[in-house]
């Protein structure tokens, strides 16, 4: 029995959630160092995991757009269960970076598709209008798996294995996968190639037009940057906490209360776009990135108080990356039309991704080489590009609902 339209897209929230239930999450590092990767190594994991994903990304939106996206999806969380499996029996970099490798073909197949589909269902019913609050919710549900998983991570990690948060998180993934097979697939939406026209030229065609629109290029350059900065602010959180010696049962309340402040900002992120608007909503995310910053370069050199002061800052910051997700996702997706959806929104997830990678790359021979408080300093020269592309984008008069011709090539 296929699900009907009306009540599908609260199914993909909860599809949404399962797949954000990433229970290895606060204790990643714990957990490499577990199967004997340790230091900057897990940075390096990371870079060529999302680089991984960079080059996966297009080719995958594409696959979307011109087949199936419900497919797309089962096979993006197959691909997630295969990295878990890869992780819980092998041991070394080699396994670890082989299960992060598979992790980033599903991720690949999942990135804009997910997106797509939820706009597809929602245009099914005419109601493509409340997307970006239908999407704050799908988004505010992923978190809150996230969150359940984050502060629950620790617990399991310490008691029931080092291997149990992956199992409960492969659990998770094949009940998303149950749930997918029932929900329906939009085939109209399936994209057709001109008669004569190769399928890596439509891509192309698809890319180039997607860079070469102002308003797109702004809505994905500025939001890939800003991310790039809340994942170190992220990640610095562990490095700041071992740095400062902060308990080992406090990772996961620390990072459970980071999940939390991306919950808060993706429940909002419609109605702060409404009062708001993009401009207003880019400054007060460069003042908050700023401030931010300062508290990650003075933590380490504090005392223990004021420690977890800088660490709350760093947390609301991190967080941030929600709310800017939403909304250039919600805008992208009202200039263009349904058969490109999955592939233009994969160009914006690897823009993301690229940033990102560079970040992450970065971080390996900062941590590796300096204090934390030295590498913070270095991470805030990317504070230029931030407020350099937050003005290009805020200069562009976007319309905050769907053109009526709206296709890219």
């Amino acid at each position: 029995m296929i699900i009907p339209f009306k009540i599908a897209p609260r199914l993909v929230y909860l599809v949404n959630m399962l797949q954000n239930m990433l229970f290895c999450i606060p204790i990643l590092m714990l957990y490499y160092q577990s199967k004997g990767v340790f230091g900057g190594d897990f940075f390096l994991i990371q870079s060529i995991s999302l680089a991984a994903v960079f080059f996966l990304e297009i080719p995958t939106g594409y696959i979307a757009d011109l087949f199936s996206r419900k497919i797309t999806l089962i096979i993006g969380l197959l691909g997630w269960i295969c990295g878990y499996f890869c992780w819980i029996l092998g041991y070394g970099f080699t396994f670890i970076l082989l299960g992060e490798l598979i992790f980033s073909i599903g991720i690949s197949f999942i990135s804009g598709t997910l997106d797509a589909y939820l706009y597809d269902l929602l245009k099914q019913n005419k109601k493509q209008h409340l997307y970006h609050k239908k999407l704050s919710k799908m988004v505010t549900c992923g978190n809150i798996g996230l969150l359940t998983a984050t502060l629950s991570g620790g617990f399991f990690y310490e008691f029931s294995g080092t291997n149990s948060p992956a199992i409960l998180s492969i659990i998770c993934l094949l009940l998303g996968i149950l749930i997918m097979i029932f929900l329906p697939d939009v085939k109209e939406n399936r994209r057709k190639v001109q008669k004569g026209k190769s399928k890596l030229k439509d891509i192309l065609d698809i890319s180039k037009s997607t860079i070469k629109n102002k308003q797109i290029k702004w809505l994905m350059i500025f939001p890939a940057i800003y991310g790039s900065l809340t994942l170190t602010l992220m990640w610095g959180l562990q490095s700041v906490m071992i740095a400062t010696k902060i308990p080992v049962f406090m990772f996961s309340i620390v990072l459970g209360a980071n999940a939390l402040t991306r919950t808060i900002w993706s429940m909002f992120a419609g109605m702060i776009l409404d009062k708001a608007g993009l401009k207003k909503s880019v400054i007060i995310l460069c003042f908050l990135i700023i401030i931010s910053l300062i508290s990650a370069i003075l933590a380490t050199n504090l005392p223990i108080f004021a420690v977890y002061i800088c660490l709350l800052l760093m947390i609301v910051s991190s967080g941030s990356r929600s709310l800017i997700s939403i909304v250039s996702t919600t805008l992208i997706n009202h200039q263009i039309q349904s058969d490109e959806r999955a592939t233009v929104l994969s160009v914006k997830n690897m823009t993301d991704k690229i940033a990102s990678c560079i970040a992450m790359l970065l971080l390996k021979p900062l941590f590796d080489h300096f204090s934390v408080t030295i590498t913070f300093m270095i991470i805030s020269l990317f504070i230029i590009p931030v407020i350099m592309s937050a003005y290009h984008l805020i200069k562009l008069q976007i319309p905050s609902q769907e053109k009526k011709d709206c296709s890219l090539i």
